[in-house]
């Protein structure tokens, strides 16, 4: 059955957060991604296909290249796509000894690789702030190669997030901060990571019990936030390898 002009106006506004928000739905894109959505226990209301791949995902839509064009937000649309259902977040954030915390983080491309990175190391939930890109934008999804159908992500202001977890010590991410190799992290603690260009806010540094820092042995000015979480993470387990 072919795509009814109605679906095709509404899955062409998911490119709008509003729209997301107001129908309920975002877009996959890419043939890993919607593999993994189909895996999983989010509720798929559309896979759409062009290049007649419909073989390999049944009960697929046939669309064509520019009604592809239409919904997709790649310059060069997957020959695969899907429409899923955002779910009612009704998990609540679980006691962890680290919890991870984005503020403003405010590329999609960074968000999804962050999620898919933290998959990799069996963290599965995350914590972001209010102005923190959203995690249905289609290249987050994207950029998570499925990561995000495993993860749970939470919105909320740091000060919230602080009160739930009184215990925890706040480290914040900076350049200047404690080498990360030769400190020693404490049991609990809220790991905050900054925005892309400005950092941690002057806030949250003030509500911080320590800034840690990756040394910088060369010149590059910094590094990426998804690869600071990635070697700070990989730090983290290393630790947690060395205490059994």
């Amino acid at each position: 059955m072919p795509i009814s002009k109605n679906d095709l106006k509404e899955f062409s506004s998911l490119k709008r957060k509003s729209k997301r928000l107001e129908l309920g739905l975002f877009l996959v894109e890419g043939i890993k991604n919607c593999e993994e959505l189909l895996a999983s226990n989010y509720e798929v209301v559309a896979v759409l296909t062009t290049n007649n791949l419909s073989h390999e995902f049944p009960n697929a839509i046939d669309i064509s290249s520019k009604d592809a064009a239409r919904i997709s937000q790649l310059k060069s649309p997957s020959p695969v796509m899907a429409i899923a259902k955002i779910p009612k977040n009704e998990s609540f954030l679980k006691e962890s000894d680290v919890i991870y915390f984005l503020e403003s983080i405010n590329d999609p491309g960074n968000f999804g690789t962050i999620i898919r990175t933290l998959d990799w190391f069996g963290i599965n939930q995350l914590v972001c702030s209010i102005d923190t890109v959203d995690v249905f934008n289609s290249k987050t999804v994207m950029a998570s190669m499925g990561s995000v159908f495993r993860t749970n992500v939470f919105y909320m202001d740091f000060i919230q997030l602080q009160n739930q977890f009184e215990n925890h010590k706040v480290l914040a991410t900076t350049i200047n901060g404690n080498n990360i190799y030769e400190f020693k992290l404490p049991k609990k603690s809220i790991i905050v990571f900054g925005n892309e260009s400005k950092g941690v806010s002057n806030e949250i540094l003030e509500m911080s019990h320590k800034q840690i820092s990756i040394p910088r042995l060369g010149k590059a000015e910094s590094l990426n936030v998804s690869t600071s979480v990635a070697v700070i993470t990989n730090e983290l387990v290393k630790s947690t390898f060395k205490g059994h």
